[in-house]
């Protein structure tokens, strides 16, 4: 049995210093965004699904379990579903998940707590492994200007004012979000996390990769 990361009165401490917004961007996530949604209640005063054009009952689920949601008509991508969220949220620290699963919400105390010190504004929750070549290409290309272990996480947090500022360039945020805060000064650090495997369906961002490596090596030149 995975051992508690946090006692409930260091929870209630980081709370008590800084209002935390989960933002969850999903598409056809109805098996996982309701236990997922419940979960992350206990680590966050507010729960952000954008539900990016689903045919499914993603946005239902999510609101049964009390998170705000925020619906496209139509799928406009990650990124669109991600400024979606930026723009919504109201607290003073945000932190994006992946909506299937893969992250434990457990680990948002710890992903948090470098931004409540004021050691950092950008948080990675870094994977023991990365999960494809691309990946590995892309970290290794963001690490010319960040010393980063994964730049392809889909876990982060960060300050709301460093959120506001950025404009999220790229058909997703491997390396470029990473690039992006550093040109914006923030603060940067990665916290390890443990990533579960996808349990359904097949990840939509791999595909992506070979455009993003073209937009990871101009944000590095320019």
């Amino acid at each position: 049995m995975r051992k508690k990361l946090w006692c409930p009165k260091i929870i209630d401490t980081i709370a008590g210093k800084a209002k935390i917004t989960v933002i969850l961007p999903a598409l056809n996530e109805e098996k996982t965004i309701g236990k997922i949604v419940q979960q992350i209640k206990k680590y966050a005063a507010e729960v952000i699904v954008v539900d990016d054009g689903s045919s499914d009952k993603t946005a239902e689920k999510a609101l049964e379990q009390g998170a705000r949601v925020f619906s496209h008509l139509k799928n406009k991508g990650y990124i669109a579903a991600l400024k979606t969220g930026f723009v919504n949220a109201k607290g003073d620290i945000i932190v994006v998940m992946d909506a299937d699963g893969q992250h434990d919400p457990a680990d948002v105390p710890r992903l948090v707590k470098p931004i409540v010190d004021d050691k950092a504004d950008l948080v990675i929750g870094a994977r023991e492994r990365l999960s494809s070549f691309s990946e590995n290409v892309i970290t290794k290309l963001t690490r010319f200007k960040v010393d980063t272990w994964d730049a392809c996480s889909g876990f982060k947090a960060l300050t709301r004012d460093v959120a506001k500022r950025m404009q999220i360039r790229g058909k997703c945020t491997c390396g470029t979000f990473i690039l992006e805060a550093h040109k914006l000064g923030a603060r940067i650090m990665d916290v390890k996390v443990k990533n579960k495997p996808r349990r359904f369906g097949k990840s939509r961002m791999k595909k992506e990769h070979i455009i993003q490596l073209f937009l990871v090596l101009k944000e590095l030149l320019i």
